[in-house]
């Protein structure tokens, strides 16, 4: 599949002043600017970092959107299997025990392709939000502060938040005393899922990939509405107007 045009992308997402801003700049000692990577740099470093992460996100667009595509209809899957057993149809355990545990076995296949592709999408998103905030060198202050926001948090923060327990959530299901950085991102889902950081046990909450859970509620079920929201997130972290 072809990649989306730059100049398609700057008018998709309001960022058509990128076109005439994007020069190469020189130093103070008249040598050519690079980035901190070594790449050279196209216009200042607002700019420079807006050019990088629609090239970045130029480079990811498709398969962000294949993986979205895959889990929604793993999603439905699951709920349409899980549906259907609550209302009592299909076989049962006492009529049909190898059917049953075949629908079984079908339903949790579903749930982990869902929750491993919601949390392949939130890697490749907060990756490309990440290099974007050391580009901008942007403080956490205003990481966190930038909107839009979702329950009182960032779109930066919550992707960062669902990376992390894509990749630790076994960690996290092992620990009754989590990290000061595992309880950030811990403190984060739960407030945007409307869930206790902690059990009544003491135990946390989250023990387990959520993804799907988080990835549904940011997107409202919409691939193009996830790549909208990144990109204005992204507008005001680097104060564009």
């Amino acid at each position: 599949m072809p990649l989306t045009g730059y100049d398609e992308t700057l008018i998709r997402f309001q960022l058509e002043k990128l076109k005439y801003k994007t020069d190469l700049q020189v130093t103070n000692s008249g040598d050519i600017a690079v980035t901190r990577e070594g790449d050279l740099q196209f216009g200042d470093f607002q700019t420079n970092a807006l050019f990088r992460l629609v090239e970045r996100w130029r480079q990811s667009e498709s398969t962000i959107n294949h993986l979205f595509e895959v889990m929604f209809q793993s999603i439905q899957t699951f709920e349409k299997l899980t549906k259907s057993r609550q209302l009592g149809e299909g076989s049962s355990l006492s009529n049909n025990p190898i059917a049953f545990h075949e629908v079984t076995d079908t339903i949790i296949e579903h749930q982990l392709i869902a929750s491993t592709l919601a949390g392949s999408i939130f890697v490749v998103l907060n990756n490309l939000l990440q290099r974007f905030k050391k580009d901008l060198n942007a403080s956490l202050d205003q990481w966190q502060s930038a909107t839009p926001k979702i329950e009182t948090f960032s779109i930066g923060e919550i992707y960062q938040a669902a990376a992390a327990n894509f990749r630790h959530y076994d960690e996290w299901a092992a620990t009754k005393s989590p990290t000061k950085q595992q309880l950030e991102s811990m403190s984060v889902l739960c407030g945007l899922l409307g869930c206790p950081v902690f059990s009544e046990k003491g135990y946390p909450s989250i023990q387990t990939n959520i993804c799907e859970q988080v990835l549904l509620k940011v997107s409202k079920e919409s691939v193009d509405y996830l790549h909208e929201i990144t990109f204005e997130y992204a507008k005001k972290l680097a104060k564009y107007s």
